[in-house]
């Protein structure tokens, strides 16, 4: 650990308080909101776009493409990069594929942006595990809480938020809310986190040493497994759920199927 990292863990009382947890969890919130809003209005955008349930929901899940790509090159690129100010502009970069969502001619277009949102929230939101990592030491399962909370939350919430703004401006146009969001994130990173100098990691080898020794490891391999079951079935069930509930015999508006759905997220 850096003698800057100490000096400031040294500083800080001896558990997170609760409005720094809360702003933790906040960050967290704007960092993926984009990726679990959309699921709510993919009818609605299906319908716009003139296209089946399984050509948009491929387009909008092409996100998760960019994310596993930017957290394998985050992970192998970050080790001398100044983590606040590279988790703010990620997110503040974020807000411009997001609003050109709203403009989005085609669904080709539309999945191309999403992949970039994908690179930018992963590179956030491992760039923002990392830093806690650092930051908070001995701290850190208080602050990974906060930080998961927060991601949980924009499952629930940002599917609620999406079917709201989308039934007053359009599913389109709901977006340019998200980009927002975006902004703000990026503008709470800078207020409320503290530089932190990187830990700079001697590397041997080719880069992707590295991701061989991970796989090689038995355990590893099942954990990395587990998330990929877990992440698959979570978003395929929630990808094409809403064309079913819209149908009859629920025929759910768009708003009664946000609260179901956000009822079934995991918390």
């Amino acid at each position: 650990m850096t003698d800057i990292a100490r000096a400031a863990i040294a500083h800080e009382p001896a558990g997170l308080s609760a409005n720094r947890s809360l702003l933790i969890a906040v960050i967290g919130f704007l960092t993926l909101v984009d990726l679990f809003a959309t699921q709510a209005i993919l009818p609605s955008l299906a319908q716009s776009y003139g296209v089946t349930p399984a050509q948009i929901g491929l387009a909008a899940n092409a996100s998760t493409l960019g994310m596993a790509i930017s957290g394998l090159l985050v992970g192998v690129f970050s080790a001398n990069i100044e983590r606040k100010r590279a988790i703010a502009l990620s997110l503040l970069v974020l807000s411009l594929p997001t609003a050109m969502l709203a403009f989005a001619p085609n669904l080709t277009v539309f999945a191309i942006l999403r992949v970039v949102q994908g690179l930018f929230m992963a590179a956030a939101f491992t760039l923002t595990l990392t830093h806690l990592a650092e930051r908070c030491e001995v701290r850190t399962a208080h602050a990974l809480a906060a930080y998961v909370t927060g991601v949980v939350a924009s499952n629930l919430i940002g599917r609620l938020t999406a079917a709201f703004v989308a039934s007053l401006v359009g599913a389109e146009h709901s977006f340019l809310f998200f980009a927002l969001l975006n902004i703000a994130g990026a503008s709470l990173v800078t207020v409320a986190l503290h530089r932190n100098a990187p830990e700079p990691m001697d590397r041997k080898g080719r880069f992707w040493n590295a991701w061989l020794e991970h796989l090689s490891d038995p355990a590893l391999r099942r954990t990395f497994a587990i998330g990929f079951l877990i992440l698959f079935g979570f978003i395929g069930i929630f990808t094409y759920v809403g064309f079913v509930l819209m149908r009859p015999p629920h025929a759910l508006s768009m708003a009664a199927l946000a609260w179901s759905s956000s009822s079934s997220c995991p918390r």
